[in-house]
């Protein structure tokens, strides 16, 4: 059985950063038969360029056809990076909640998410934990329809 490859924001372990996305990512993941884990450092949503190097060199590791879920923190601010790889991996992006409605955001990046380009609304699968979320990122991305 091929791993379902998670690729997870670089604080999903840190206790001082308390985060209802990382939790749901460790249960999602310890929850999985096959998971190969790529956790990445790195400021998501907006990554320097260390970082994004990092991801485009990750995800061209994985091997053509397989499953890369990406939270969304990591996927949603660097669509150039996410959506090429979907024409040969299977990208699923789980977006815990819209990029817009994030607390803690620097002012600078307030209103430069969600945009109809971002890495969740181009990636052909969306996952939310919730079907509120899947409204409200739907309500937020023309191309998202809840399920």
């Amino acid at each position: 059985m091929s791993p379902v490859h998670v690729v997870l924001p670089g604080d999903v372990d840190d206790v001082s950063v308390p985060s209802g996305g990382n939790s749901y990512d460790r249960h999602l993941c310890e929850g999985l038969e096959a998971v190969h884990e790529i956790v990445l450092a790195g400021g998501w949503p907006r990554p320097d360029d260390s970082a994004r190097t990092a991801l485009a060199g990750a995800l061209a590791e994985i091997p053509d056809g397989e499953v890369a879920l990406l939270d969304g923190l990591v996927a949603c601010g660097v669509p150039e990076i996410v959506v090429p790889q979907a024409k040969r991996l299977r990208v699923a992006v789980l977006v815990h909640l819209p990029l817009g409605d994030e607390t803690g955001l620097a002012p600078a990046l307030e209103g430069t998410t969600d945009s109809p380009r971002d890495g969740s609304t181009s990636s052909p699968r969306v996952s939310t934990p919730s079907r509120s979320r899947a409204v409200r990122t739907a309500r937020r991305a023309c191309c998202v329809s809840p399920r």
